[in-house]
């Protein structure tokens, strides 16, 4: 067969699984199963069939398209850039460099952000932060051990966190992130009360404490979980600008204010979680014997 045809028949099979609605990963590998059974074929993995699709993908699609996506795109802040934060899709337990999370920033930029030790901990505060969040959860949906409607609202919180992400990263709509961070933390701390036997119409009264209030969530939180860090999340809602205010008031805030809204959210996310799950990268975490880890989340200013 030419590579003209194959190119061709490739073209084909791959709008397919678009249609099929494959994600773009996974496409070389269903379309070489495809083409040897229009083939009707049985071919060894090592084939030189499945070699010449892999290099038309490589040529078709950007290298990006072809990976794994990560479990979830956060974002760290350094001085007042932005930097994507990629949590990895991990198969058994490796060892794992934190600094490899920080995807496309030059080797210059990550020595400079290491300079000094409190920016340091900070990425790896939110590192793990992030870890303990969408691990926790993945987790938590697998084993079944909450009923399905809590694990959706943490899971509409992550698509939340990733949106501000994604706006930082790109657009950099401020009013976007201040709103995505509001209903994340709304979302997350009313799926912990949830998960501990509140009920959906309690959490929408006003009358009972609840409504949009984040203040109040937190100290209904707080006695329902004991290990709940309820002074540094209380710090952090305080910061947030008011839910309902900033939907239809334009307020000045900085880069700066933005990425500590952003940031210490996902410290939120964390902190849920970890009540839930048995992660807890941040009690297991371990640096090199030389260095002093302090791993108690700094808030941003």
């Amino acid at each position: 067969m030419e590579e003209i045809n194959l190119t061709k028949l490739v073209l084909e099979v791959d709008y397919e699984l678009i249609q099929q609605g494959v994600e773009p990963f996974q496409h070389p590998f269903h379309a070489c199963r495809m083409i040897a059974e229009r083939l009707n074929a049985i071919l060894p993995h090592d084939d030189p069939l499945f070699q010449a699709v892999d290099q038309i993908y490589s040529e078709l699609y950007r290298p990006a398209d072809l990976f794994m996506p990560p479990m979830h795109v956060g974002a760290f802040m350094f001085r007042d850039v932005f930097f994507p934060l990629r949590i990895p899709v991990i198969f058994g337990s490796p060892a794992i460099n934190p600094v490899d999370f920080l995807v496309d920033v030059p080797e210059i930029q990550k020595r400079w952000l290491f300079t000094e030790q409190q920016t340091g901990l900070a990425f790896f505060d939110q590192v793990i932060d992030l870890m303990d969040f969408v691990y926790g959860l993945d987790d938590l949906e697998k084993l079944g051990q909450l009923p399905d409607k809590r694990v959706e609202w943490w899971y509409l919180a992550k698509q939340q966190l990733e949106a501000a992400a994604a706006t930082v990263l790109g657009s950099f709509n401020k009013y976007a992130v201040i709103q995505n961070c509001c209903i994340s933390t709304e979302l997350l701390l009313k799926g912990a009360l949830m998960a501990k036997g509140v009920d959906e119409k309690t959490l929408a009264s006003k009358k009972h404490g609840y409504g949009h209030n984040l203040e109040n969530l937190v100290d209904k939180t707080a006695e329902k979980l004991p290990d709940f860090d309820r002074e540094t999340v209380l710090l952090l809602v305080k910061q947030l600008p008011d839910y309902v205010e900033s939907r239809y008031e334009a307020k000045d805030f900085s880069r700066l204010d933005l990425g500590s809204f952003l940031m210490n959210t996902q410290f939120i996310a964390g902190e849920i979680l970890r009540q839930f799950s048995d992660r807890n990268f941040r009690s297991n975490f371990t640096a090199t014997p030389d260095d002093t880890w302090d791993l108690s989340h700094r808030a941003f200013p």
